[in-house]
């Protein structure tokens, strides 16, 4: 049987627990940028928070809406005070992608809205890459469990069509999970880099098995909007992937709009 001493056991594990907080630290300073920035009429720090190319999501009228996000930055106006308040709520954070929580409570309407942020570890430091928006008035309590439990229950089941169609083969399952519009993001040479959702199905042939043991590690649900936290083992490559998926439910389905991802060795 191998063993390890302590010192070196604490030799490999400081310096991961150290990047580990740094990038937290990090992923926590791109978040400030985008609240104040927001809240403090001041654009120049929404430029540092966002990827260029970000975009902003939201289910309307049962379609999905989407929002450039330079239009989106533009709307903001310098030096002015914008009356709501936001707490981040969580981080997930693996290797070089990110998924953060944040929700915003808006005191003139009564409203709070959830806010959703895909973020990756790029050459400039971390970015957001897409927003996810959710608004919703107060409810009961007991009105808000029974939703939670159901869309819970609902967000699994795609998610789950999702982790099977890959390793068996069925990309027809995919389209049922996957919106029309999905693209997936994930970071090469520290650069963002875009794989259409289409492009991406059509990888799988029909009745084909692949060697990936999906596993959902964590779902995230408000109202019409969720987030879920995959894992993909893949033994022949020795690798792990995480998958962050976002869904929004349009047309009484739940669809996985967008998928960031990051790999590893293991």
């Amino acid at each position: 049987m191998k063993t390890i001493s302590l010192s070196l056991l604490l030799l490999i594990l400081v310096p991961q627990l150290g990047q580990a907080q740094n990038d937290l630290v990090a992923i926590g300073q791109t978040l400030t940028h985008y609240i104040e920035g927001t809240t403090n009429g001041q654009p120049d720090r929404l430029r540092k928070a966002f990827h260029p190319d970000f975009q902003l999501y939201l289910a309307a009228a049962d379609t999905l809406r989407t929002i450039d996000g330079q239009g989106y930055i533009s709307r903001v106006k310098k030096g002015q005070k914008y009356n709501r308040v936001s707490r981040i709520v969580s981080i997930d954070y693996e290797n070089d992608a990110a998924m953060a929580k944040i929700e915003v409570y808006f005191p003139d309407t009564k409203r709070i809205a959830t806010d959703y942020l895909m973020l990756l570890k790029l050459n400039d430091g971390w970015k957001i890459i897409a927003k996810f928006i959710n608004v919703k008035n107060y409810q009961t309590i007991n009105d808000l469990q029974t939703k939670a439990k159901q869309g819970i229950a609902e967000v699994k089941e795609t998610l789950q069509h999702y982790i099977e169609a890959t390793a068996q083969g069925q990309p027809g399952r995919l389209i049922q999970a996957f919106h029309s519009d999905l693209n997936l993001y994930y970071v090469k040479n520290k650069q963002l880099t875009v794989i259409p959702g289409k492009r991406y199905i059509k990888n799988f042939q029909v009745g084909k098995q692949y060697a990936r043991i999906g596993n959902v590690l964590a779902i995230d649900y408000e109202n019409d909007a969720a987030v879920g936290k995959i894992q993909i083992l893949m033994p022949k490559r020795n690798r792990i992937a995480i998958d962050y998926l976002f869904l929004l439910k349009i047309n009484g389905r739940w669809k996985i709009i967008h998928k960031s991802f990051t790999t590893k060795v293991y």
